[in-house]
């Protein structure tokens, strides 16, 4: 009889003793990758349990709902805008709030590294329910006005509204729980461009009549700002998630051969980066903050010219594509701020904007270039052997 065999290294053979139950494992193709588990792990796992998690609270959201509607007397329940309550605002508050804490729930229960210190884990939970939660928010609000565009005087009997309320609820539930399970640090970079670039848009959007622009980016954060909180929060609820996305970076980085003090540096330079990002934010551009609202804004960027500087000798290993990608940036903000400072062909405004864009983008880019580093790290060769 024929016997197959796979010749790995013995460094991989080691890692994956580490998963093995009774030094046996599962193999299966997915999305053409094949994945190595523990038999005991069923990949069904993830689906089965946010379909259990998101029944209760779909139903608990029906009934709330159909209360609601029955305790207001009206025989026609609208289906979107109008006075009173409709199957459109009671499916964003409720679907908001279950999801909200739904999200907490499961991801402590399932994705929670206990190694962690119990103030990460508490930061890195609530920023990510929030985060998730804002965009399912956001998503919904222009999912309903479409809806509402399309379906304009539609009304449904107490008894119908309360069901598409569950349904609903029970849709954006599913995909809250299901992101729940599913945190990697790839899907994080969405929440955080979602975030960063979203409230940044609607802060710009709801001072346009101000003419914001004619003063600087930075009086879209102060008192005299519609809705300045916007702003201000936004910036302050990235440098969380970005707080999040180094630890998660990192923790992944530190189980590779390759880490050492050099990328602990790294790690520093991007808390000190998420603090400064969080500064500008609690201290606006106004009397005694502004300083300190300054010297964060201009630290940014000069913590991020001396990551690029030094760039080469922190990651020795750094592909030549984003050492060329990262010169050109370091050009391109060298010479924005001649442009603003030496001959004055740039206004404040298009200089802030110019820099964040460029700072930011590249600190993005940084990450998914360390993460390739890890990925290549955790590379071996094997070989089909049979016999």
């Amino acid at each position: 009889m024929t016997k197959n065999y796979l010749e790995i290294p013995e460094e991989l053979y080691n890692k994956l003793s580490d998963y093995a139950e009774n030094d046996q494992l599962s193999i299966r193709l997915e999305n053409q990758q094949i994945l190595l588990e523990n038999p005991k792990i069923n990949h069904t796992n993830k689906q089965n349990l946010a379909l259990h998690y998101f029944i209760v609270p779909s139903l608990a959201s029906g009934i709330i709902a159909l209360l609601i509607f029955l305790s207001t007397n009206h025989p026609q329940i609208a289906f979107t805008g109008s006075r009173h309550l409709s199957v459109a605002s009671l499916s964003i508050i409720l679907s908001t709030l279950f999801g909200f804490f739904g999200f907490i729930w499961t991801y402590l229960r399932k994705s929670c590294d206990l190694s962690k210190s119990k103030f990460k884990i508490f930061r890195e939970t609530l920023t990510l329910s929030v985060a998730y939660t804002s965009i399912s928010f956001a998503v919904q609000i222009i999912f309903w006005y479409i809806i509402g565009k399309t379906f304009s005087g539609v009304t449904f009997d107490p008894f119908t509204a309360g069901f598409l309320v569950l349904v609903f609820v029970g849709i954006i539930f599913y995909f809250l729980i299901s992101a729940a399970l599913s945190i990697t640090l790839p899907n994080l970079i969405l929440p955080l461009f979602t975030t960063f670039i979203g409230g940044i848009l609607v802060s710009m959007a709801t001072n346009n009549q101000k003419d914001w622009w004619q003063h600087n980016f930075s009086f879209l954060g102060t008192g005299e700002a519609t809705q300045h909180w916007q702003f201000n929060i936004t910036l302050i609820f990235s440098a969380l998630i970005l707080l999040t996305i180094t630890d998660f970076l990192f923790a992944e980085f530190s189980k590779s051969s390759l880490y050492n003090y050099k990328f602990k540096i790294i790690r520093v330079f991007y808390i000190l980066i998420a603090l400064l990002i969080a500064f500008v934010g609690i201290f606006p551009a106004q009397s005694w903050t502004m300083p300190i609202h300054n010297n964060s804004a201009f630290g940014l960027v000069a913590v991020v010219l001396i990551m690029i500087i030094f760039l080469k000798w922190l990651v020795p290993t750094i592909s030549k594509e984003f050492l060329a990608l990262s010169w050109t940036a370091l050009i391109a903000l060298t010479l924005s701020a001649v442009a603003f400072m030496g001959i004055h062909y740039l206004s404040l405004t298009v200089f802030e904007i110019i820099a964040f864009a460029i700072a930011f983008t590249w600190l993005v880019m940084f990450i998914n270039s360390l993460r390739g580093i890890i990925q290549e790290g955790n590379e071996w060769q094997v070989k089909l052997l049979q016999k």
